[in-house]
């Protein structure tokens, strides 16, 4: 459920590295897929035929990439001749097979050859910050292509220098991640895919995945989209009002109905987003891969000091920023601690004003979970439900409410 480099390396921007990093660098993992991804700016490209890597070098998809940057392609297949126009401005010609591309005026030696992969013209992913001054990562962990515009640089004052230095250090990090981990477990890992493939024809149940919010500006670095397909054709998107999606009441409740058609998920309410099942058989709505929720075994004992950090603004990189951290420990007798929060807002989607340094009362309370509802019992008695599920199985990286909370 997320680590494109983008989320990476703003965070390591920022002063709270460690812990947004962790963060968002589990989820990520989780919902890579093995399958390369190409991100613009904060959002996820959409291309007919994906990136890929060719004898060491990454390669991406000319006309998805170049058109979305707004660029002109123009492709003479009798000479093998790719042009690419920014206006009235010509910013690159190359022949396909051939190292040497003129850009900007200038000759340069391409680290590849631009080719025809899959049945689409691919060129080195250098080429598109060299023909736009865009600045390009590939993250090589989580199968994924960053794209970052000097427009979008420029408005978010991020400094390239900066940028790199704390890209090399993620990188440098991780590949001693990995190599580690090699020595202690060398057998290949199993590419992930869900219990059953996703059926458009027969949804139900709730999905969730999240989406990176850069600058935490919506919902504190992380949001998460959840759908609930109910009997009758009928959705609700986000969070049940009172817990899991066995609660759900659309009488109570902002319910919609919806139809599958062409690719689109067309709600009553004139909205329509796209739809499709992903090649290992993952659910995907509007681009964003969704995990089916499944209900909290019976039985499952929870004794884990959890943490959710959140943030608005960059650290040290945008002015008026601030970052907050809360912790749940919920123990194996039923009771619970909670610090930085109330039990009311604790699962609320954003709170971008709270401090981290905050010093709200810590709360304790006795907690229930019962499906995909934990019910939490304050000492003055107050009561509030939400949403809960656990990750992959895993108690120590749980969900409560939109805020993803894991063990430290």
């Amino acid at each position: 459920m997320t680590g494109r480099i983008f989320r990476l390396l703003v965070c390591l921007a920022s002063i709270f590295v460690i812990g947004i990093c962790l963060q968002q660098g589990k989820a990520s993992a989780r919902s890579s897929d093995s399958i390369i991804k190409i991100y613009l700016n904060t959002e996820e490209l959409e291309t007919n035929v994906p990136a890929k890597i060719k004898n060491g070098t990454t390669f991406v998809p000319v006309r998805a990439v170049f058109e979305s940057l707004g660029m002109k392609v123009i492709w003479e297949p009798k000479k093998q001749l790719l042009t690419l126009r920014d206006g009235e401005r010509t910013a690159v010609t190359l022949i396909v097979g051939e190292k040497k591309a003129k850009v900007n005026n200038q000759t340069i030696t391409l680290e590849a050859a631009a080719e025809n992969i899959d049945g689409s013209l691919q060129v080195p992913l250098h080429l598109v910050g060299d023909a736009t001054g865009a600045i390009v990562y590939w993250d090589p962990y989580v199968a994924e292509v960053s794209i970052l515009t000097t427009k979008f640089m420029k408005e978010n004052n991020i400094d390239k220098a900066e940028l790199d230095k704390e890209v090399k250090k993620y990188l440098d990090a991780k590949a001693k991640e990995e190599a580690a981990k090699k020595k202690e477990d060398p057998k290949p890992k199993i590419q992930k895919k869900p219990k059953a493939p996703v059926d458009l024809n027969k949804l139900n149940g709730m999905y969730a995945g999240f989406r990176s919010d850069f600058g935490g500006y919506e919902c504190g670095g992380m949001c998460w989209d959840i759908y609930t397909f109910l009997p009758n054709k009928k959705i609700l998107i986000g969070p049940p009002a009172n817990g899991g999606p066995e609660t759900i009441n659309c009488k109570q409740e902002k319910c919609l109905t919806y139809s599958i058609s062409k690719g689109q998920l067309k709600l009553s309410n004139g909205k329509s987003l796209p739809i499709k099942k992903s090649e290992n058989g993952f659910l995907m709505i509007n681009g964003i891969t969704l995990t089916k929720v499944e209900p909290v075994p019976k039985g499952t004992t929870f004794d884990n000091k959890y943490t959710y950090i959140g943030y608005s603004g960059l650290i040290g990189v945008t002015p008026a920023a601030n970052s907050w951290t809360y912790k749940l420990h919920l123990r194996k007798n039923g009771t619970f601690e909670l610090s930085g929060i109330s039990i009311g807002s604790l699962t609320a989607n954003s709170d971008i004003s709270t401090n981290a340094s905050g010093s709200s009362k810590d709360q304790k309370g006795t907690y229930k979970i019962q499906n995909n509802t934990i019910t939490m019992t304050g000492s003055d008695g107050k009561v509030h439900k939400s949403l809960f599920f656990i990750h992959d199985s895993d108690v120590k990286d749980i969900q409560v409410g939109l805020r993803n909370y894991y063990v430290d």
